[in-house]
């Protein structure tokens, strides 16, 4: 597996101005803040980062929920509405830290997810930093030169497994943030003696989080096309059939 260099961004939360000022730590109590640092390594062969496709959320923008040992809440809520440093009372506890959602489906729509034990002591004030990663998958569409140059137009359209529907327009280069399960590509291609052909693949197999799939499109030799698709280090080219390209 190709993975990119790391590059961790840290989103740290201040105090918010106005809010009450919590307690002292006391030998029963400590105080804690939080902070998430999002990594931004995703697997892709053309070494881009979350950054280079979408904005990455504000600290503020999380959710945190924190559990103690017995599995029950003790908080939750955004980030953005914490008070700093939050007080509680000494034990093992667990926060995770989640923004969006992998059923919300579409371009700039990425979930980060992540979680932490942590552990109070009497008198303590520390800072505890919540790893986050992409919990959804991105899906990127590429055309070759030779494949612009055989069809004068086309269009794609991505159905995820929950039903969304992405369309993809021609010279779209944006990557889109699905489910990590699979998803059909159809599309629709205009040769260049003006016949319209349409196609249907699915994938359903190798999709993992965190991962930048490209579904490259290239007309290799007149009258067919192929789809490349790279999981990983493993390239497959897929036969699409015979596109009659002068009708």
């Amino acid at each position: 597996m190709k993975l990119i260099k790391a590059s961790i961004l840290f989103l740290a939360l201040g105090a918010a101005a106005g809010c009450k000022k919590a307690e002292a730590p006391t030998a029963d109590t400590g105080s804690i803040t939080f902070a998430v640092a999002a990594q931004q390594e995703i697997t892709d062969v053309t070494r881009s980062q979350i950054s280079d496709i979408t904005a990455l959320p504000a600290a503020a923008d999380f959710t945190l929920t924190i559990t103690d040992s017995k599995k029950q809440t003790v908080w939750s809520g955004s980030m953005g509405g914490m008070t700093e440093p939050y007080s509680l009372a000494t034990g093992e506890y667990t926060v995770s830290a989640e923004y969006g959602s992998t059923t919300d489906e579409g371009f700039d729509k990425p979930c980060f997810t992540g979680s932490l034990a942590f552990t109070i002591n009497g008198g303590d004030s520390k800072e505890v930093t919540i790893p986050v990663s992409l919990a959804n998958t991105i899906v990127k569409v590429s055309c070759t030169d030779m494949f612009n140059n055989y069809f004068t137009d086309y269009s794609f359209k991505i159905t995820t497994a929950a039903g969304t529907e992405i369309p993809f327009a021609k010279g779209e280069s944006r990557g889109a943030f699905i489910d990590a399960f699979k998803f059909t590509i159809e599309g629709t291609l205009t040769n260049q003696g003006g016949t319209k052909q349409t196609f249907s693949k699915t994938y359903d197999s190798g999709i993992n989080p965190a991962t930048c799939y490209t579904v490259t499109f290239d007309a290799a030799t007149v009258g067919g096309t192929a789809v490349t698709i790279t999981f990983n280090d493993t390239t497959e080219t897929v036969d699409l059939g015979d596109i009659e390209l002068n009708d």
